[in-house]
């Protein structure tokens, strides 16, 4: 079973469906819950929404016993009574359920893995030069795959089918946009971390914010997973960042936040370290010692 194989484990609209249900309707039967979902509906591939339904029961979004279906206790009062509301609350919790350690214990294992399939692919492609990369088409990005990891064993977009699953996931747990061409951008899931990193307005120093958003987000610079993956990279064809320069991926989502108002930034003369976003051409594009939530933007979610 793979998150990115949407051909067997199922596509983030038939999760919604199940999570929208599961929000209306309650616990309900196994059989009971796949028919309010549509399965038995004549043209309808029920096969995807059973086998969605394991997986994420897998990761623990739903508990099943004695064959009764509902939402796991920690996620229940989080997406609440509304099935509406559940909607617009589940990506996050989608995001934070496939980034958990329990999820992502055989990190390296092709079979079993449970999300750390998507894991390692989001990892990568996030240490990417966003201005460079092709997404154009899987052969341009699987040039580049086979080029940074010589190890097939290691390799994690593969094939058309995990390419298709890996844009998909990425626009729905806020890691990237569809457009003419597919942008790498973890705006949206940074603008979510940041509620939980900042709960007032005072600055941060730029190492404390980058050290508590790679904790929560352990696929951006610095993060567990991202520097798991980074260490079967082969110098040649990619080449990490410095160590105060951040990736242009996240430099992207934070120059985003900055121009929206949701951050600021500054560059404190007496300040001894700091960080720098960088822009195309590997130009530093800013500098910052400290990095705040601005109090207007600060509240619940």
């Amino acid at each position: 079973m793979s998150v990115l194989n949407q051909a067997s484990d199922g596509q983030f609209n038939i999760l919604i469906t199940l999570a929208r249900a599961s929000v209306r309707f309650g616990s309900r039967p196994r059989t009971e819950l796949l028919a309010l979902c549509g399965a038995g509906v004549e043209g309808f591939d029920a096969g995807k929404l059973n086998s969605t339904l394991l997986r994420w029961t897998e990761l623990g979004l739903f508990e099943s016993v004695d064959g009764t279906v509902a939402l796991s206790a920690p996620y229940r009062s989080r997406l609440g009574k509304d099935a509406s509301q559940a909607e617009a609350r589940l990506p996050s919790i989608a995001r934070e359920i496939v980034l958990q350690a329990d999820n992502n214990l055989r990190f390296w294992e092709p079979e079993e893995n449970k999300s750390a399939d998507l894991t390692r692919a989001l990892s990568w492609i996030l240490a990417q030069d966003v201005y460079t990369i092709d997404t154009s088409s899987h052969p341009k990005v699987q040039a580049l795959e086979t080029l940074q990891i010589p190890d097939l064993s290691k390799r994690v977009v593969q094939n058309d089918v995990r390419w298709t699953g890996l844009r998909a996931w990425m626009s729905y747990l806020g890691f990237g946009r569809e457009g003419h061409t597919f942008t790498i951008d973890p705006t949206v899931a940074l603008r979510d971390a940041i509620i939980d990193i900042f709960d007032d307005p005072a600055p941060l120093p730029a190492r404390d914010f980058l050290t508590k958003l790679a904790e929560l987000l352990p696929i951006v610079d610095k993060g567990s997973y991202r520097l798991r993956v980074e260490e079967v990279l082969r110098g040649a064809a990619w080449t990490a960042p410095d160590d105060n320069r951040l990736s242009t991926s996240l430099s992207r989502a934070i120059q985003r936040l900055v121009h929206s108002g949701e951050l600021a930034i500054e560059q404190r003369a007496d300040a001894e370290d700091g960080l720098q976003l960088t822009g195309a051409n590997e130009r530093v594009w800013r500098s910052f010692t400290h990095i705040w939530r601005p109090a207007q933007s600060v509240g619940g979610r």
